[in-house]
């Protein structure tokens, strides 16, 4: 936990690796073509902030969101976090869709519960570093959660 920001929710940004395109069943979405790249998908966790990234890093888990779908298919990177006791997950998910080197994709992906387009966006390597350099804090998957 940070002292800085003292709590132990926030929101997040989980960066993905898709190694070859993939059609990939998107629950209520349906079947999306995702070409290989790196994306960044928008989210929050106001409670637990750490359990729900150790979650999406596991490759063993019921799909429940639409984020649970693509993991299946791609490896974690890491996890880009903001602590705060407000959802920031919008204002991140706009931030990131401003930002030169990413482009929205997959309309209505993790965003049933808001008015975004989208909280998932294919991403360059530019736009990456730019984002680490943003964020105060980040995890890395472990070797056994790959």
């Amino acid at each position: 936990m940070s002292p800085k920001h003292g709590g132990k929710g926030g929101a997040y940004l989980l960066i993905l690796r898709l190694d070859a395109p993939e059609r990939i069943e998107v629950g209520a979405l349906g079947p999306t073509h995702f070409p290989k790249g790196t994306y960044a998908y928008a989210g929050s966790a106001l409670a637990s902030l750490e359990p729900r990234v150790a979650r999406h890093f596991s490759a063993d888990k019921k799909p429940h969101w639409h984020i649970d779908r693509l993991r299946a298919s791609s490896r974690p990177v890491e996890a880009l976090l903001l602590r705060s006791e407000g959802d920031l997950e919008c204002m991140i998910n706009e931030l990131v869709g401003r930002m030169e080197g990413a482009m929205p994709f997959a309309p209505g992906f993790g965003c049933s519960d808001c008015d975004c387009s989208t909280h998932l966006h294919l991403i360059d390597r530019k736009c990456l570093s730019r984002l680490e350099a943003f964020f105060p804090e980040r995890l890395r998957p472990t070797p056994r959660t790959k």
